[in-house]
């Protein structure tokens, strides 16, 4: 289209459609026809200068490596643009549930070229789990600190509209016998339950339990993720 003389923006369905699920759990709304899902580490790691460099980065909806050569000239592109069909949303909380937080990397992908981004050289192939040329723990370092930013900054402020969000789940382990948690976006509080929910406590260092729920919390305390245990 680019060649044809049209204005493109693009709207990559692995990457920015938000009516893909954003964890792989049953729980989760959401098509899976073109990825099994997408987070807001995904949509930060999309690289729209440079459109075969994704096969480094990224996983195929089966979760293979996938290859990837560009064998056109870049022509460039007017802009790129998230997605939401309502096929996958009945009320206004569940439309915010699927578009927040994602919205917040796609508007950085959408101003910002990052320094992993990668200048587009026509025949050049990108091959998954193979080519090397991406900087990937540059790009794991911009993402923690985009990470932080969320969870400890921006995240308070959508609170503050009354957007119905999603909160990350929390990841959980026990090691020997204590139990260790860690969450998307570093500064969210996570809570922790032995007594099936009845009660909750901050989670602030190892603690020794047999088993455990888990949830996260917002800033503004009114809110929670969905639970997940740990054994």
């Amino acid at each position: 289209m680019v060649e044809q003389g049209f204005e493109v923006v693009q709207s990559h369905p692995d990457y920015l459609y938000f009516d893909f699920p954003q964890e792989v759990n049953p729980k989760e709304r959401g098509y899976y026809w073109a990825t099994r899902y997408t987070d807001s580490k995904k949509v930060f790691k999309f690289s729209p200068n440079n459109l075969p460099q994704n096969a480094e980065t990224s996983k195929d909806r089966d979760g293979n490596n996938f290859n990837i050569k560009g064998d056109t000239e870049n022509r460039g592109y007017n802009g790129i643009s998230g997605q939401l069909w309502s096929e996958v949303v009945r009320t206004d909380e569940q439309f915010e549930y699927m578009v927040f937080p994602r919205i917040l990397p796609l508007a950085e992908r959408a101003w910002h070229k990052a320094s992993w981004e990668l200048d587009y050289i026509k025949d050049r192939e990108f091959k998954g789990g193979e080519t090397t040329f991406v900087d990937t723990n540059e790009q794991q370092t911009e993402w923690i600190q985009f990470a932080n930013i969320i969870g400890q900054r921006e995240l308070a402020k959508i609170d503050s509209t009354g957007i119905q969000y999603r909160l990350p789940v929390p990841g959980g382990k026990i090691e020997s016998g204590k139990l260790v948690t860690n969450v998307a976006f570093p500064g969210l509080e996570v809570q922790y339950s032995t007594d099936s929910g009845s009660s909750w406590v901050t989670w602030t260092k190892p603690v020794e339990v047999t088993s455990a729920e888990l949830r996260t919390v917002s800033p503004d305390g009114k809110r929670f993720s969905r639970i997940t245990s740990v054994k």
